[in-house]
């Protein structure tokens, strides 16, 4: 049996995940491909190498593309043959634009709005209308239904009412269904975490400023067990904690063979590696 142990010693987020799975060897073309089919197409999956403090770790970037920004890419394709240089030069602006990613759950630009207009219906229409792989379906549908779980009893309604803001936009929407996608295509059996780590401070989202853990984070970790980290600021983000929650058990390092590591990086410095570390092993 093929386990992944996520090592959550800097916390995780939906983009620290999907950056992990990907330094393991997940395809990330055949990622984008497959979230095209459920009609997640305004965005370009930005995909870098980068150290962290002297570690290798994949980067990622979930760059939102407008409609004029789509035909602007076409045309450049046509007039400009050496369009790969300039669109390089093109994310590295984007990419300043979303430093904050690691709590991008709670924050976005405002000139996507309607990409936050999402309930839980809409997401699981999505999710069964491409082709994804019925494991890859299955685990994304459970994620969405913790998460929708955990918003209600937050904010004292009912799952079809849970109107999902940040997590409803695009680049949240890639991490989480593009991690499930990537658990397919590494044949990923089974998750283990860590124990988590607990930071403090306060975070802006869509409902004001919020304490951190943020309520549905710490609502969907209810059974999971924390350490004090002595950091101010987002470790474990809503999208980090859903993943957790729907598909992962916490437990000590299993004994297994260990086939590959990985580390995926978050955009947050607290003075400790911003790095998720992903381990797969054998059983």
């Amino acid at each position: 049996m093929k386990i992944l142990y996520w090592d959550t010693f800097a916390g995780i987020s939906g983009d620290m995940a999907l950056g992990s799975l990907i330094a393991l060897g997940a395809d990330p073309e055949k990622i984008i491909e497959q979230l095209h089919s459920i009609g997640l197409n305004e965005f370009r999956l930005d995909v870098r190498s980068r150290q962290v403090q002297g570690i290798q770790a994949t980067d990622i970037d979930v760059v939102l593309l407008n409609e004029l920004q789509l035909e602007s890419d076409h045309s450049h394709e046509h007039e400009h043959e050496h369009e790969h240089e300039h669109e390089h030069e093109h994310e590295h602006e984007h990419k300043h634009e979303h430093e904050h990613s690691h709590e991008h759950d709670h924050s976005h630009k405002h000139d996507h709005s309607h990409n936050h207009n999402r309930f839980l219906p809409d997401i699981q229409k999505m999710i069964l209308s491409g082709s994804l792989s019925d494991r890859s379906q299955k685990n994304a549908l459970r994620v969405f239904d913790v998460l929708a779980e955990a918003e209600a009893k937050v904010h004292g309604t009912t799952l079809d009412k849970v109107h999902f803001h940040e997590v409803g936009a695009v680049d949240s929407l890639v991490d989480i269904v593009g991690t499930c996608i990537a658990l397919d295509l590494l044949d990923i059996e089974e998750i283990r975490v860590s124990t988590l780590p607990w930071s403090k401070g306060f975070v802006q989202c869509a409902h004001g400023t919020l304490p951190l853990p943020a309520p549905a984070t710490l609502m969907l970790l209810r059974g999971f067990k924390f350490r004090e980290s002595g950091i101010t600021g987002e470790l474990i983000t809503p999208t980090g904690a859903s993943l957790m929650k729907a598909l992962a058990q916490q437990s000590n390092f299993p004994e297994m063979v260990i086939q590959n590591v990985g580390y995926g990086s978050g955009k947050n410095d607290y003075g400790i590696p911003s790095l998720l570390r992903g381990v797969i092993g054998e059983v």
